[in-house]
């Protein structure tokens, strides 16, 4: 990608309570905007009775497994990076704004660069 930026992915959908709480969460926070817009393309992969996505969550290494929402972070090439338990950034009937910016900083491009690492 030129924009040098990896893509994260959010499954979930409109029936999840939890889904439409961190969709609010993010835009009601410019902190975490500008953080996922700095490294990020995000994409709302929709799961419901519907339609699934079971080949691509399939592809993904079956991330609906952590229950929903449950964020999927590719490189540039689409090759899975991380898959992220969005429980482990809730507090109490919300989210944490330190550990969410954490989750994103520590998958950026940036932080994945070999230079940091080699020295």
């Amino acid at each position: 990608m030129a924009e040098n930026k990896h893509v994260l992915l959010q499954i979930g959908g409109n029936w999840c309570i939890w889904c439409r709480r961190l969709y609010a969460y993010v835009e009601e926070h410019p902190r975490l905007k500008d953080e996922q817009a700095k490294s990020y393309i995000v994409y709302h992969l929709n799961y419901s009775k519907e339609n699934k996505n079971l080949d691509i969550l399939k592809e993904l290494g079956y991330p609906q497994r952590f229950g929903f929402p449950v964020l999927v972070i590719l490189d540039a090439k689409g090759n899975r990076l991380h898959t992220q338990n969005t429980g482990l950034l809730e507090s109490a009937d919300s989210y944490d704004e330190k550990n969410i910016i954490d989750m994103l900083r520590q998958w950026s491009p940036a932080a994945l660069d070999p230079a940091l690492y080699t020295k």
